[in-house]
């Protein structure tokens, strides 16, 4: 999941003194007039949404480690305006606003992260799984993944600050699916990306692996161009665009296996591992799910999360070149800090309120990973070891 997660920005991507570049360049009118509380020294902070607490906590470098270490900065409670599991996060290309999609109470949170306000809680449906922004902050897909199964969009007037309901559609209605919907025993959008251009989203489905399979939207008609059945395309979870935008990578996995797919942008065809015509590849573990890249995009990152392991891919070769055996108990998001140093990964919680039972973790928080040494550095137990804690989706935010 995006995922799925937002889960991708190329923005998140650049290079330390691009990031810096921004530091002055973006900021919003109202992040000058409403300066947030935070260190002067830090250019950046993660936030990580724990759907068991329905907060969302900020953690950002510890001046008194030299950044270095991570303390806590602030918590946004979103359970006091009746949000209920706020699940995956994504923010707009200057990280002006951010949007949290909420599963239980069907809805997306708009808020402004220069003060943390609040702006507004749009319903989208039950199941509301992921919303991501489009490359040009336009719009915002939705994927909501009731029993028909819905992509939802939501208008963006930055000018206005207003943000609206706009088209939908229910996958099941597509002309295209319905041509083929016997061959895919679920129709429910899990997570999705962009190509460069916004103008297609690769949507996976499921959320069971069983139930999976791919869609591709085309953005601007709002129906579908391509479909691939489960039997084709077992994916069900993480969705991310290269950094040059050739190629989406996707993958699929449950309690007993873990793969992954490339796909090319422009054919939006499955790329072939040998010269069999093989297209799925291996993740080295089971229920192969987050995925992000280095901001120098050399490399790109999966987590499994049954099996709590990450590979390391090169993207030039779509080959695995490094993997880590433990990046904490049931990982599932992640990110990086735009100095490519730290890999940030959320982590679950003894009684998980999505996916399967087993995936329960025993330390839920946020682990940091050294990205160059690959190494785990730390277990942030954010929640004080709440027996309700589950934390999912995760973000940053460059200053």
């Amino acid at each position: 999941m995006q995922g799925v997660m937002s889960v991708r920005r190329e923005a998140a991507t650049l290079s330390v003194a691009l990031v810096l570049f921004v530091l002055w360049a973006s900021i919003s009118v109202a992040e000058q007039a409403n300066p947030p509380t935070r260190q002067p020294y830090a250019a950046y902070e993660v936030w990580a949404t724990d759907q068991g607490t329905n907060k969302i906590h900020i953690i950002a470098p510890d001046p008194k480690t030299g950044g270095a270490g991570f303390v806590e900065t602030e918590v946004i409670d979103l359970g006091t305006a009746g949000i209920d599991m706020p699940h995956m996060i994504d923010f707009t290309s200057d990280f002006a606003y951010a949007f949290v999609a909420n599963v239980q109470s069907g809805n997306v949170a708009v808020i402004r992260t220069a003060d943390r306000k609040l702006l507004k809680v749009i319903e989208t449906g039950p199941m509301t799984h992921m919303a991501a922004v489009l490359p040009n902050d336009s719009a915002v897909l939705v994927d909501v993944m009731h029993t028909e199964g819905a992509i939802v969009e939501i208008t963006v007037d930055r000018e206005k600050e207003a943000f609206n309901i706009g088209r939908k559609l229910k996958i099941a209605q597509d002309p295209l699916f319905q041509q083929r919907a016997a061959e895919f025993p679920g129709a429910s959008p899990v997570c999705h990306d962009y190509t460069t251009d916004g103008a297609y989203a690769f949507v996976s489905l499921g959320p069971p692996l069983d139930k999976g399979g791919l869609l591709i939207l085309d953005v601007k008609a709002f129906q579908l161009s391509k479909v691939f059945p489960v039997s084709e395309i077992r994916v069900n979870c993480g969705t991310i665009r290269s950094p040059d935008g050739s190629k989406m990578y996707l993958n699929g996995g449950s309690l007993t296996e873990g793969h992954w797919y490339v796909f090319d942008t422009t054919t939006h065809r499955p790329l072939p591992v040998d010269e069999q015509g093989t297209i799925q590849r291996d993740s080295r573990g089971k229920d192969a799910h987050g995925v992000w890249f280095t901001p120098d995009g050399g490399e790109l990152w999966m987590v499994n999360r049954a099996s709590s392991n990450a590979i390391i891919i090169d993207p030039a070769s779509d080959k695995i070149i490094a993997e880590i055996e433990h990046v904490g108990p049931s990982p599932d998001i992640l990110t990086m800090s735009p100095d490519g140093k730290y890999a940030f990964i959320t982590l679950r919680g003894p009684k998980p309120r999505s996916g399967p039972h087993q995936i329960a973790g025993t330390r839920p928080g946020v682990s940091v990973i050294d990205v160059k040494a690959r190494k785990l550095v730390t277990i942030l137990e954010l929640a004080k070891r709440n027996e309700k804690s589950d934390f999912h989706g995760i973000g940053l935010r460059p200053f």
